[in-house]
């Protein structure tokens, strides 16, 4: 529960006494102040959501307190309510407002009219603040998003419902070699699908990955595709899924990059040998954790439950160590691509090959969606 801080501000303690015994709330921290630079002094030293403030006071006036609030940098935005005995005239009540405030009340004090007012402003300075968590919880998301699309092995591309490129990681990158920033806004069709010799052989509105993921299905190539990039052709291993929920309009999709040039066999025997691994074994080999504080890969998934899982790795990885990871599903699974959580290691063996590792991790944060998650991998695979 955030407590929320109210300055209180009158030359007189028992005024202050009053203020507090109609104020006083388990979810509220109230200060009070008998002067005007005592009020100045704590306004720099805590956050306030509220500044109830007497105007005639010696030395420094009500007036002189609002003014000088407004002019520092961390101080300028808080409300101030005027408690005030002095007259109602309406130049008094201009000057108030020249000063900052927000509102005023006139002695003696209204208890429900007080109430009202300083709970419109708590209110008020409740959702900013919650506004503000909610900003830093999305830049959190988004560097998290990012490291974890840098660290990927294989590229990474994401298109809008055009199928035009609005996103790629560095893997994807340096197998189109183009950089990244110019890769944005280009036709995804024109670099992924094409056959052997260079041509197109789907534009994106009738391709099978269009229709699949606006489908709300997830699609493999069964076609041998191509990127011309370089000077040799590189063939493709390409999965596709739509980045919106199965409920909503199609927004685009994400297109995992795989170069299988290499793997010393012709496409059709490769093509094949894809299609016929077993679920699990494919899946596992597509799921590697990444730590979210560094972007580093941890290890890559052998088995899970609900309560944890064990990880082949290449390093040694200390009892009790604890991360924070993410790893991308090998598809959309409840709604989500990706799965974040924290976890503790439990045991970790070394294996017969040099610098490879088992590890043993247990859970400690997965949220409901996370286990559901979880759960449905379990029976999937």
């Amino acid at each position: 529960m955030i407590k929320q801080n109210i300055l209180l501000v009158d030359d007189h303690r028992e005024n202050l006494i009053a203020l507090e015994a109609i104020l006083e709330s388990p979810n509220r921290n109230l200060v009070m102040v008998t002067s005007g630079n005592e009020a100045l002094q704590m306004a720099l030293k805590k956050d306030f959501s509220l500044v109830l403030l007497d105007v005639q006071m010696p030395e420094m006036d009500g007036f002189e307190v609002a003014e000088l609030l407004r002019k520092n940098r961390k101080t300028r935005n808080i409300p101030i309510i005027f408690v005030t005995a002095i007259s109602k005239e309406s130049k008094y009540v201009f000057r108030g407002y020249e000063c900052g405030a927000v509102d005023y009340l006139f002695k003696p004090l209204d208890q429900d009219i007080l109430i009202a007012k300083v709970e419109v402003f708590l209110d008020l300075d409740m959702q900013r603040r919650k506004l503000q968590q909610a900003v830093v919880q999305m830049k959190r998301l988004k560097d998290e998003n990012e490291r974890l699309l840098k660290a990927i092995g294989e590229g990474v591309v994401g298109t809008d419902e055009k199928g035009i490129i609005t996103f790629c990681n560095d893997s994807a990158a340096t197998l189109l070699e183009a950089d990244r920033d110019k890769l944005v806004g280009q036709p995804v069709d024109k670099l992924l699908f094409r056959n052997e010799e260079g041509a197109v052989r789907w534009d994106w509105s009738n391709s099978p990955v269009m229709e699949c993921c606006a489908a709300g299905r997830r699609w493999q190539n069964d076609t041998s595709l191509y990127c011309h990039a370089g000077n040799d052709p590189k063939l493709l291993e390409i999965t596709a899924s739509a980045v919106n929920q199965p409920e909503e309009e199609f927004s685009g999709c994400v297109l995992v990059v795989r170069d299988i040039t290499g793997r010393g066999m012709s496409e059709a025997e490769q093509l094949a040998r894809e299609q016929r691994r077993f679920p699990r074994k494919k899946m596992y080999k597509e799921m590697v954790l990444f730590d979210r504080a560094t972007g580093g890969n941890v290890g890559r998934l052998l088995n899970v439950s609900v309560d944890g899982f064990k990880l082949s790795t290449r390093q040694e990885i200390k009892e009790g160590q604890e991360f924070q990871l993410s790893v991308v599903l090998p598809e959309q699974i409840r709604g989500v691509n990706t799965l974040s959580f924290s976890a503790r290691n439990i045991w970790s063996k070394q294996q017969s090959t040099a610098g490879e590792f088992n590890a043993g991790f247990q859970f400690l944060e997965l949220n409901d969606t996370g286990r559901e998650v979880i759960e449905a991998l379990m029976e999937k695979y």
